[in-house]
């Protein structure tokens, strides 16, 4: 664990932003997302070390609305592909539909290019531009609010697949549930995903806590496919959001 550990360092999130922002995040190491959108100029810097691979991601909110995201994630060593270690790219972004006064429940989607692990086709490495894909997010609650329920249903793409002479589609599948008032300040989070199709991943569960607050989010979780046979296993998030200072044309 040190070398992932100063890999976590050196993508720069030792240090904790300041901020003060109401509404729920989302440790980003889930499968799934929820409908929330960051306020508009708010920027977020995401990190998540784990046994198979590491992710880093930058997000800044630059329009009302939206969500502009790079993600990097480093695989130590691929059992899927047998390749050594590689660090693959992809940019996408968010928009929201709409939400609930209590930013709790809404509808949001989700477009990009690029490496998704949860849905990566096995024997593929799929950079930027190699992969596309989209998913729409439902987020519901229930029992006042201490049960949220997010579901994305969406597809992906595979234009260049290394081992093969032709283009893959999958369908793509998520649910996740994250239960509070059990935990202070806390959610347990339980989720199921997977890719049926010709670019097949197998369906998968992550199960973990979520602990939540208006500057930072951390989580741990474990992650493993149903049948036992590739699991992204122990991981652990962080999750940092700025001041809204990121606007184009200026913030008000």
């Amino acid at each position: 664990m040190s070398k992932r550990l100063l890999l976590l360092w050196r993508l720069g999130l030792a240090a904790v932003l300041p901020l003060s922002l109401a509404g729920v995040a989302n440790a980003q190491q889930f499968a799934g997302d929820n409908q929330w959108v960051a306020p508009h100029g708010v920027a977020t810097i995401v990190g998540t070390v784990g046994e198979e691979y590491s992710q880093f991601y930058a997000v800044a909110a630059l329009i009302p609305e939206w969500e502009f995201n790079l993600q990097l994630t480093h695989y130590y060593d691929d059992p899927r592909d047998d390749t050594d270690d590689y660090t693959a790219t992809s940019l996408f972004a968010k928009y929201r539909i709409s939400e609930s006064e209590d930013e709790k429940t809404g509808y949001s989607v989700v477009f990009g290019t690029g490496l998704t692990p949860e849905h990566k086709e096995e024997g593929e490495v799929n950079d930027a531009f190699e992969s596309w894909w989209a998913l729409g997010t439902a987020t519901y609650a229930f029992a006042d609010n201490s049960i949220l329920l997010d579901v994305l249903p969406g597809f992906t793409y595979n234009v260049d697949r290394e081992q093969h002479s032709d283009s893959a589609w999958g369908f793509t599948y998520m649910s996740r549930v994250a239960v509070y008032d059990i935990i202070p300040q806390s959610a347990i989070v339980g989720e199921v995903f997977g890719t049926a199709g010709e670019a097949f991943a197998e369906p998968s569960y992550r199960l973990g806590v979520r602990w939540e607050s208006p500057r930072w989010v951390a989580a741990l979780t474990y992650s493993d496919a149903f049948d036992g046979s590739y699991g992204a296993g122990v991981e652990f998030g962080v999750f940092y959001l700025t001041d809204p200072r990121f606007c184009l044309g200026g913030c008000r």
